[in-house]
C-alpha cells in the first residue's frame, strides 16, 4: 500500500543549510526553544573554543584548531543554547536546525 503524502515524519526533520560568520570572540549562533542547531562544517583562521558561554566558559562544545575542519560526524549543540567562540579569530560555521 502506498504512504500518503501526509504520513512522513515532520519532527527532527532538518531545515535548509545555513552559514553565519564572525570576526572576534563572543556570541555567534543565538539559541532558539525548541531548536537544535547541527553544525556541518567550521573554517576558522585561528584555533579557538566552541562553547555555551563567553570566553570558552561553561560546555566546551568543540576545539576548533586553524584552517577548514570538514566534520565526518557533526556536532549537535544543546537545544535551545548560544554558541560562543572564545579567541579573536575569523570563523565561519555552516549548520542546519532540528525542530
Amino acid at each position: 500500500m502506498a504512504r500518503s503524502s501526509n504520513s512522513q515524519q515532520t519532527q527532527g526533520v532538518p531545515t535548509y543549510s545555513r552559514t553565519v560568520n564572525k570576526a572576534g570572540a563572543g556570541l555567534i549562533l543565538s539559541g532558539t526553544s525548541g531548536e537544535t542547531v547541527i553544525i556541518t562544517d567550521i573554517m576558522s583562521s585561528a584555533a579557538t573554543i566552541l562553547s555555551t558561554d563567553t570566553g570558552g566558559g561553561g560546555t566546551i562544545i568543540a576545539y576548533v584548531p586553524a584552517g577548514g575542519t570538514n566534520l565526518n560526524q557533526a556536532i549537535r549543540v544543546p537545544t535551545g543554547v548560544d554558541l560562543y567562540t572564545s579567541a579573536g579569530v575569523n570563523i565561519t560555521i555552516n549548520y542546519y536546525i532540528i525542530r
